[in-house]
């Protein structure tokens, strides 16, 4: 299973959806996450209503975080194949406002070059061919 940014920052941050995320992740066999969801963690993590601190701070508790939990941090199959799959979902389901972010494009073409769900509650992402939990 692929662990979106979003159910990173909503576990570390103990958002109202942390207890799905943390249910789901449990029954996880092999969650793994990317470079790009990581780092799309760390900017959202600096902010002053998330945990309000430096980028290298925010780096230091993520990479933590998804060491404590065995959330492998890994980039699946071939770059093009991801790019290719990152440009179909943009094709499919629109790019920017009120669409897919680049961020969500990216994550669903890791999940989607790894043949794996994705751990969010992204209502745009829900919408794609790419299993999602919970």
């Amino acid at each position: 299973m692929f662990v979106d940014a979003c159910a990173i920052v909503a576990i570390m941050t103990r958002e109202a959806e942390a207890s799905d995320y943390e249910d789901a992740l449990e029954a996880a066999q092999t969650p793994f996450t990317s470079s790009l969801a990581a780092w799309e963690a760390v900017i959202i993590l600096t902010r002053p209503d998330k945990l309000a601190c430096r980028l290298s701070q925010a780096q230091t508790a993520v990479i933590r975080w998804l060491d404590t939990r065995g959330i492998e941090l890994r980039e699946p199959g071939s770059p093009r194949d991801v790019l290719a799959h990152a440009v179909a979902v943009a094709e499919a389901h629109g790019l920017g406002k009120r669409a897919l972010s680049n961020f969500d494009c990216f994550h669903y073409a890791h999940a989607k070059a790894a043949g794996a769900s994705i751990l969010t509650l992204d209502r745009l992402l829900r919408e794609t061919d790419v299993a999602t939990v919970p």
